[in-house]
């Protein structure tokens, strides 16, 4: 029987004191479903510190800070694999975290001690319940603020306007990923924001309840929607961000804090429904980076990546 895989695990902590999970997708063999702290198999040529730093570079897209060894925790895989995680402690990195949707199926800041409805493994939750057991619950004063989600919303449109104009024109109406053309994309983006901004106004609501974006309704909808051209569905991409910036721009910092239910992760914040629009984005830009390299596969125009400024 093969002994145990050794991994390296990032904690990485928020200012306000949350730390990130992530959720494996459902085909996972080890992990399937369930939520963890990011981890990374350390290679046999590297100590666990280096299979780190490529974890946080390159699956979480973060530029490394100091960071320190925490604890070892034990997990064992669903199909009886196990597996021994060096966890370390970040506490300062730069760059937003973000994840390549082939690494996860979601992510979430979530107090250490009551990660909510989350299905944490059960090692990880033991871990971080008597890593945290005692901590004083942070101010949510101290929380994203109309500056913070601003730039975060500007620089994901960045992004996924990049993405999207580096894919050859004669391939924007095409199906290069799941039957999905590049403009797709960009009208799902338009739809979702349009959604999580209705649905984080209902949270200011005393009792309501956050409702995930149907992605089968979407879906049955794209496979009847009438063909557009980029330029209509550009159109209604920018007209949505304006409504989210005219009502962001009129949210108090009070408003932004308050607590909503989430059906998996227990609570959630207006404020943290606003940053989901951006790291929605992120994550499509990255499909749009796949779609152009399935463009190139299939005999599309071989011309270089325009220069993005730095």
């Amino acid at each position: 029987m093969p002994g145990p895989e050794i991994s390296a695990a990032a904690l990485l902590i928020r200012e306000d004191g949350r730390v990130l999970l992530v959720q494996h997708h459902e085909e996972h063999v080890e992990f399937g479903g369930s939520w963890s702290l990011p981890m990374h198999t350390i290679r046999e040529e590297e100590v666990a510190e280096e299979a780190l730093e490529r974890l946080l570079r390159e699956v979480l897209h973060v530029q490394p800070g100091p960071y320190e060894f925490a604890e070892t925790v034990y997990l064992s895989g669903t199909n009886g694999a196990n597996f021994i995680v060096n966890v370390f402690t970040c506490v300062e990195w730069a760059g937003e975290p973000r994840y390549a949707e082939r690494a996860y199926a979601d992510a979430a800041w979530t107090q250490p001690s009551s990660p909510g409805a989350l299905s944490v493994q059960p090692e990880v939750r033991t871990f971080l319940h008597q890593a945290f057991e005692g901590e004083v619950q942070f101010d949510v004063a101290t929380g994203r603020s109309t500056e913070d989600l601003e730039d975060a919303l500007m620089s994901s449109r960045l992004e996924l306007t990049y993405a999207f104009n580096a894919i050859p024109e004669q391939w924007r109406t095409q199906p290069l990923e799941e039957g999905w053309t590049p403009i797709d994309v960009l009208a799902h983006a338009a739809a979702v924001e349009a959604y999580y901004l209705d649905e984080a106004r209902r949270l200011m609501t005393p009792g309501h309840t956050w409702r995930g974006f149907s992605s089968e309704q979407w879906e049955a909808e794209r496979r009847h929607r009438p063909l557009e051209d980029a330029s209509t569905v550009r159109a209604r991409l920018e007209e949505v961000r304006q409504a989210t910036l005219a009502w962001l721009a009129t949210a108090t910092p009070e408003q932004l804090a308050t607590f909503g239910n989430h059906l998996e992760r227990g609570v959630t914040t207006v404020a943290d429904r606003i940053e989901k629009i951006a790291r929605h984005e992120q994550e499509h830009a990255t499909q749009l980076g796949r779609m152009r390299e399935a463009a190139q596969v299939m005999g599309g125009a071989q011309s270089p990546m325009p220069d993005r400024e730095p």
